[in-house]
């Protein structure tokens, strides 16, 4: 319990600090990143279809690998991967964050929140 209760007193800091909204976002995001991975590893680890296709993905990574590319080819897929890696990363967390968003207005609309 203590974890939470850290989490939520620096939130609460945070945003009662002087920072900006984008400062806040950043730290909101940093949260829900954490949030996130306990529940989220969980349902991809049971999910058939995500497992599937984290197969398929390995099967091409390996014919990637085992592919004779020159250097500079090699580069530029290598950042391009890399480049929709973190793209996807922001685009998870972010959606996470729309999910616990509209959760609380459906909670909000049915009357079901404590305000």
């Amino acid at each position: 319990m203590l974890k939470k209760d850290q989490i939520a007193q620096e939130l609460i800091s945070i945003i009662t600090e002087d920072n900006t909204i984008e400062e806040i976002k950043e730290t909101l995001k940093l949260c829900m990143d954490s949030l996130k991975s306990t529940t989220l590893h969980s349902l991809l680890s049971e999910d058939r279809e995500y497992q599937l296709c984290q197969l398929n993905y390995l099967q091409a990574y390996r014919r990637y690998q085992k592919t004779d590319f020159t250097e500079s080819q090699r580069d530029l897929v290598d950042t391009v991967l890399a480049r929709k890696d973190e793209r996807d990363l922001e685009h998870t967390t972010l959606a996470y964050m729309a999910g616990l968003l509209d959760s609380y207005r459906i909670l909000k609309n049915f009357g079901l929140t404590a305000e």
